[in-house]
């Protein structure tokens, strides 16, 4: 791609100054008018800020394990806020409804259009990486905007107050419960093992008779144990399969005693996609996309759930197997000991686990007492709002007048480098050569055709075919070698060799950037008029793909250089000399007539091959090339053009110069660049350019020369 320097813009700046000073007034014109006669209805907006903490005390954390709370995270209480059980109380306290409103009328599209407007008014958004959630209220009067922000801040301090001191007290009251079970368990136990002390007396037991009674109670502690889990186990398996619906059963989960392993994890992603679906449905149905995209991770996660589980169950199998193998082998010297010594030790075990258990109870009951008179606060307003003092959509003057005047000069430069790249006009010589950075070798008239087409026809004999006679009108040297673009042609083989007197070149390759730009009628009269000096030329048909030079001197296509690539002829077996050209369409008259023909050789493009294949066949010319400088004293080759194909670049880094050809309005400027960067690309000496179809005109400043095309 080729891109423009820092002058270049500069340059087009420049040039299209007026209109982008033109487009500049326009905008900045247009935004004064709008900002005078188009004002909006003031809005204003008001903001409070709360901050949420999430309780972490271990009375806290038990709550959390008995009422599924465990994702109340900032994203789900920023849309806790704008819920629509919040939304409606604060409607309440705006007195927008009565107070007794009835069911009926709480389901009328009136009263929800109402709850849904004022649930628009109300924005929240976390800040930054902080507990702090912001509270915007929009309105269109200040007054009301800072009413609406500070009572949906309250109402929502108080429904999360209500809400976890509603749950410590329904965890007090369940472990109240369990603390009065677990007591009167222990008071049997205890009361079990004094009526057996007093009617069986002291009992007594070897050291080893006691170590392996409490060895075997621990074996069917651990094996009771493993049997509990698996049943958990099969239970929780059938929770996660069982087809019941969302709507049915939304809170469906399981729980598991290791906060540490996968399940947990599993779990309580669990809680939070069954949170974050139930605020969906404030805002949804079950039938929404969204809702539809959480079942289906749920289902997942459950399925991941399940997985787990099974190879939980295959783990506690096989400790089941070893426990009951370890049980069978102390079951024998546990029946020897004494039968009260037995049942003393489980007595025992029964009052200490009802103890330890009664105590833990106790202490978890302690803790909730005090939360229940702490009165849990985890939302804090920081910060309250204040009546704004201007609308936020007040127009800023001063700043549109800026804003407009960079956008006028913005679309003006956008403007003039679009309609520069349309622009594909270069005014004069200097303009190419400037633009290319190459010289202009030669500028090649504008001819007519109806002339030249006539005098072939006078030259030439009368029974030649209208085809052959328009081909043939483009070798002005040949046909008419005294007309003004005859001239041209010697005028830039004089500049071709000019150029190269510097350095010696012998092999020039002819390219353009498109097709039809007049390279093969440049390159053919250029190959005469060097003839014509007297110098021994080569002339190469290299475009494989549409080759035209075979028609121009009516001769034979093949054999040619196809065939010579491929290695069925050699190259100097193929070559045309003058007797081929008399004895071609020509004619020995006008050959013999022509001084200097003997000294042009032809090498056609040889057979048809369909064009597959032809580039990979082009790559070798290379290798041919030295072998004709060495006979030739010029060696020509017509190639394809740049553009379309890649001919003609692979070619150009193994001869000694290359001409390109640019038929003047043909093609675009960019175009035009775009070939000259690829030769550039591929190391070619770009000799120059060659300007064809120029209606030149000579100025009184003499070498001003400027051209128009058609």
């Amino acid at each position: 791609m080729n891109e423009l320097n820092i002058l270049d813009y500069w340059l087009i700046l420049k040039k299209r100054k007026y209109p982008i000073l033109l487009t500049t007034a326009l905008v900045v014109a247009f935004t004064f008018a709008v900002t005078q006669f188009v004002q909006p209805t003031p809005f204003y907006e008001a903001s409070a800020r709360v901050k949420y903490d999430r309780t972490s005390s271990v009375a806290s954390l038990l709550l959390e394990s008995l009422s599924y709370s465990g994702s109340n995270d900032l994203g789900t209480q920023a849309e806790v806020i704008r819920s629509f059980p919040i939304i409606e109380e604060v409607a309440r306290e705006l007195h927008m409804f009565p107070e007794d409103v009835s069911l009926e009328t709480r389901r009328s599209a009136p009263y929800l259009n109402t709850i849904y407007a004022l649930q628009g008014q109300v924005k929240t958004a976390r800040e930054n990486d902080t507990t702090i959630i912001k509270v915007t209220a929009s309105a269109e009067a200040p007054e009301r905007a800072e009413r609406i922000a500070n009572t949906v801040a309250q109402v929502y301090r108080s429904e999360n107050i209500k809400a976890r001191n509603r749950m410590v007290t329904d965890s007090r009251r369940f472990v109240e419960e369990q603390v009065a079970l677990r007591e009167r368990m222990l008071n049997e136990a205890e009361e079990a093992l004094r009526s057996f002390k007093e009617r069986r007396g002291q009992v007594f037991l070897t050291e080893e008779a006691k170590a392996a009674l409490d060895l075997f109670t621990k074996l069917e502690e651990d094996y009771n144990k493993v049997l509990r889990l698996k049943d958990e186990a099969f239970k929780q398996i059938g929770v996660l399969k069982r087809q019941e619906t969302m709507e049915k059963k939304p809170d469906e989960r399981i729980f598991t005693e290791d906060p540490s392993a996968l399940l947990a994890i599993l779990n309580g992603k669990l809680s939070n996609l069954l949170q974050e679906r139930a605020t969906l449905l404030i805002y949804y149905t079950p039938e929404h996309p969204q809702v539809k995209e959480l079942d289906q991770k749920i289902r997942n996660v459950k399925t991941e759930m399940a997985r787990e589980l099974e190879f939980k169950i295959k783990n506690l199998n096989d400790r089941e197997a070893a426990l009951k193998e370890q049980i069978d082998q102390y079951r024998a010297r546990y029946l020897n000991f004494p039968k009260a010594a037995i049942e003393l030790a489980r007595l025992d075990r029964d009052v200490k686990i009802n103890s330890d258990l009664y105590a833990t109870l106790k202490v978890k009951h302690q803790e909730l007492l005090i939360k229940s008179a702490e009165q849990i606060e985890e939302v804090t307003i920081i910060a309250p709002a204040v009546a704004p003092a201007g609308p936020v959509n007040a127009p800023n003057n001063r700043l549109n007048m800026v804003v407009g005047t960079v956008m006028g000069v913005f679309l003006g430069i956008v403007l003039a480098f679009a309609r520069e790249s349309f622009d594909t006009s270069i005014g004069t010589i200097e303009g190419v050569e400037e633009f290319l950075k190459v010289p202009v070798l030669g500028v090649i008239p504008r001819f007519d055709e109806k002339e030249m087409l006539g005098t072939a026809t006078k030259l030439l004999p009368p029974k030649t075919d209208q085809e052959t006679i328009l081909t043939l009108a483009k070798l002005a040297c040949l046909v008419d070698p005294k007309s003004v673009l005859a001239e041209s042609f010697r005028s830039m083989r004089t500049n071709i060799q000019f150029t190269s007197m510097d350095r010696k070149v012998k092999s020039i390759l002819f390219t353009s950037a498109g097709l039809g730009e007049g390279k093969t009628t440049t390159v053919t009269n250029l190959a005469i008029t060097l003839a014509q000096e007297g110098q021994r030329v080569l002339l190469v048909d290299a475009d494989l793909r549409r080759p035209v030079i075979h028609k121009r001197f009516g001769i034979e296509r093949k054999p040619g250089l196809l065939e010579a690539l491929g290695g069925k002829i050699p190259w100097r077996e193929s070559v045309r000399t003058v007797t081929d050209l008399m004895l071609g369409t020509l004619g020995v008259d006008r050959v013999i007539n022509t001084p200097g023909m003997d000294n042009l050789n032809v090498l056609t493009s040889g057979a048809d091959t369909g064009g597959a294949g032809d580039s990979m066949s082009l790559a070798k010319i290379a290798k041919l090339v030295p072998e004709m400088q060495e006979e030739y004293d010029v060696v020509l080759i017509d190639s394809p053009p740049i553009l379309p194909v890649t001919d003609a670049v692979t070619v150009s880094s193994q001869v000694d110069g290359t001409v390109l050809v640019y038929q003047v309005g043909r093609i675009g400027r960019n175009a035009l660049k775009r070939a000259k960067f690829l030769l550039d690309h591929a190391h070619a000496h770009v000799l120059g350019v060659v300007l064809t179809n120029v209606h030149a005109e000579i100025t009184p400043e003499y070498g001003y020369y400027e051209y128009a095309y058609r």
